[in-house]
């Protein structure tokens, strides 16, 4: 599977922020495994569709997938949340594969988080950042992702490809491959520093520690000389024997020789790209096997949610029913009491004094409360 890398996501970034902006969110689904559509409606736009299939693509589409007839647990909580908020501000984090949506809504400002590494997860934030929502509950050694916990970005360990140096290049310098070395220290996807290595006119095998004076500078040029490509991006999706082969956000050197087609955004190439019933698709068998196991998956998921919400249940009665067992001298004496007291005509005010600080009487229900 291709996964959006960090430059991609900086390009869609900047494009969803220019549409969404003001847009309201007016329904949340959740499709399948990782996979959601967010379905806004944009003041003189209309309505605009954002798809999500965490780690592989974010994408404004046309081609809209029918929703289940029974929301998730999780695509619930979202509803409740962000259903009718307007969406402020797109952003990407740091230059991380991690995407921001900030929304106002009515009871407070939300961010939704997109991260698109590792498993891929959704995370919904309130005002003070504390996690209300998350897809996926994940634990790490630095952070937590679970309900009601204080959200923590991902720490980068990698050197931005925009901040790259003399000094900063020579430190990472090593006696593996150039590729490999690049890709373990500098934030860049593969097919990017691939490029990078090809504009330097170096080897991706070449030694790293063995580059001379003269060609730690052509590799310096060029990772300028690409970083500025970044900010005039021109989506480009690539085929090889008719079928969809990969894509970027500038000209691959690499690709020169095959079919290509150029997009006016990353959002139209990757609904293009991942289009059903296009030149552009996955093969017909693998994409039945694919939609049968999404289907699988999402049936899977759902009776989970439920098992589990049966499992919370039964554990609530259990304990109800062990506190009553603690206590059952005492309330069945309590309501021998009540039924004695009214069956001699006594009031419920005067039934109310005998047995105040002990249970409390719900005359419209005709309930006793008790609390043990």
């Amino acid at each position: 599977m291709r996964e959006i890398s960090n430059v991609e996501i900086n390009t869609l970034a900047k494009e969803l922020d220019d549409v969404l902006k003001g847009a309201r969110l007016q329904k949340f689904y959740e499709l399948g495994e990782g996979e959601f559509r967010l379905e806004f409606h944009a003041p003189g736009k209309g309505t605009l569709d954002l798809m999500v299939e965490l780690k592989k693509r974010i994408n404004l589409t046309r081609y809209v997938k029918p929703a289940p007839q029974t929301p998730t647990q999780f695509a619930m909580q979202i509803r409740k949340h962000l259903e009718g908020a307007l969406a402020e501000n797109t952003r990407q984090y740091g230059f991380d594969r991690v995407l921001v949506i900030e929304f106002n809504a009515q009871d407070g400002k939300k961010q939704l988080i997109i991260e698109m590494f590792s498993n891929g997860n959704m995370i919904l934030l309130g005002e003070e950042g504390r996690i209300i929502a998350c897809y996926r509950t994940e634990e790490w050694s630095d952070r937590v992702i679970k309900r009601g916990v204080k959200y923590i970005f991902p720490a980068s360990t990698k050197i931005d490809p925009r901040e790259v140096d003399e000094n900063k290049l020579r430190s990472i310098l090593n006696e593996k491959k150039l590729i490999a070395c690049l890709a373990g220290r500098i934030n860049l996807g593969t097919i990017y520093l691939e490029e990078v290595i090809a504009r330097a006119k170096l080897a991706v095998d070449k030694q790293a520690n063995k580059l001379n004076s003269d060609e730690i500078t052509e590799l310096l040029r060029a990772f300028s000389e690409i970083c500025k490509a970044f900010e005039h991006p021109v989506p480009t999706a690539y085929f090889k024997d008719g079928k969809s082969f990969d894509y970027s956000i500038l000209p691959i050197s690499k690709y020169a020789s095959l079919e290509s087609k150029q997009f006016r955004s990353i959002s139209e190439l990757l609904d293009e790209f991942y289009a059903p019933n296009s030149t552009m698709e996955e093969p017909k068998a693998d994409k039945q096997f694919a939609e049968e196991k999404r289907k699988l998956e999402f049936a899977l998921k759902t009776q989970r949610e439920a098992a589990e919400n049966l499992r919370k249940k039964a554990e609530e009665a259990k304990q109800a029913g062990d506190k009553i067992y603690e206590h059952y001298s005492e309330l069945e004496a309590l309501l021998r009491f009540v039924y004695s007291a009214r069956k001699s005509n006594k009031s419920w005010d005067e039934i109310e004094k005998v047995i105040k600080g002990k249970a409390e009487i719900d005359r419209t229900k005709g309930r006793i409360i008790v609390n043990i």
